[in-house]
């Protein structure tokens, strides 16, 4: 039986050089595990070397209606057309 995780918060791992790094499109965005592991972005950003929270997280990652990327240029791709998009509702 797994352990139920509710109110834990896994911390990014940016010192481990085989961490896996996440982007996010909202700064401080939260991602809650199916176990109830909580994940914050901060600054966008979660880097885990936890071959599950990575497997989890890619689970989700780089699809159409995702906000989580696996590539830090997606996330300013979607934010131009975003800004663009915008623009063109107001004119």
């Amino acid at each position: 039986m797994a352990t139920i995780k509710v109110g834990e918060v896994a911390q990014s791992d940016f010192k481990d050089k085989t961490a896996k790094m996440f982007y996010h499109m909202v700064p401080g965005a939260r991602f809650v595990m199916p176990d109830g592991l909580e994940i914050i972005f901060q600054g966008g950003v979660f880097s885990t070397a936890d071959k599950e929270i990575a497997e989890e997280l890619g689970k989700v990652a780089d699809k159409p209606t995702s906000m989580i990327y696996t590539k830090r240029e997606m996330v300013a791709a979607m934010q131009a057309t975003i800004k663009t998009a915008a623009a063109d509702a107001v004119q």
